[in-house]
This record gives structure tokens, C-alpha cells and sequence, in this order.
């Protein structure tokens, strides 16, 4: 399942550092970096370490997920998929959906 994924890994490694980084400059973040995520499923997966029979097969890596959580590192929050700005820059979109997402960040679409 795409559930967690490896980017909620690399997203939350770059936070931790990026948060490190900060504090060492004098920027301490005493809140939890928001990582935003359209699945529900896996941010409940994220959050419960309660384990089942569907997820006895979760790699070492979502647990480390897990940790940033509970370490109040990171906090995984829930965003609708028409709400992903995001995506602009990772998907393809039709150009309803781009011309969206460009009015969205306040950008200007040439033609």
C-alpha cells in the first residue's frame, strides 16, 4: 500500500534537520513541523503503533515515522486533495486543476 510512504521518511528527516539547523542559528521551533498528507488511512497509521495483521510488514523506516510523532518532532495533519498545492510541482494536472492551483499560490499562468 502507498500508506506511509518513503516521503513521509524523507520529509520528516529533511524537517528534523532543517529544525536542528535553525536552532543551531538561534531559531529554535519549540512546535512540531506540520508534514500535510490527502490520505487519511496512513495518518492514522502514522499516529497508532498499535500493530495488526495488516501492518506486521511496516518497514524500520515508519517507525522512525512513528517516533517523530511521538517525540513531537513532526505532526502529520490531513489535507484534502483539492487542497495539495503541492502538486503543482509533482503531478500532472489537467489545466483546470493547474490554472487552480496557480490562482491558489498567487502565482501568474502565461500562456
Amino acid at each position: 500500500s502507498s500508506g506511509i510512504n518513503a516521503e513521509y521518511g524523507e520529509a520528516a528527516k529533511e524537517a528534523i534537520w532543517l529544525k536542528r539547523l535553525l536552532a543551531e542559528l538561534g531559531h529554535s521551533q519549540n512546535t512540531p513541523t506540520p508534514l500535510y498528507d490527502d490520505n487519511a488511512g496512513s495518518i492514522e497509521l502514522a499516529k497508532n503503533p498499535i500493530h495488526h495483521s495488516r501492518t506486521k510488514h511496516i518497514d524500520i523506516r515508519y517507525h522512525f515515522i512513528r517516533d517523530t510523532i511521538i517525540n513531537n518532532e513532526i505532526q502529520v495533519i490531513h489535507c484534502p486533495s483539492e487542497h495539495q498545492v503541492a502538486d503543482i510541482f509533482t503531478q500532472p494536472l489537467a489545466k483546470p486543476r493547474f490554472i487552480q492551483l496557480v490562482t491558489d499560490l498567487e502565482l501568474e499562468a502565461k500562456a
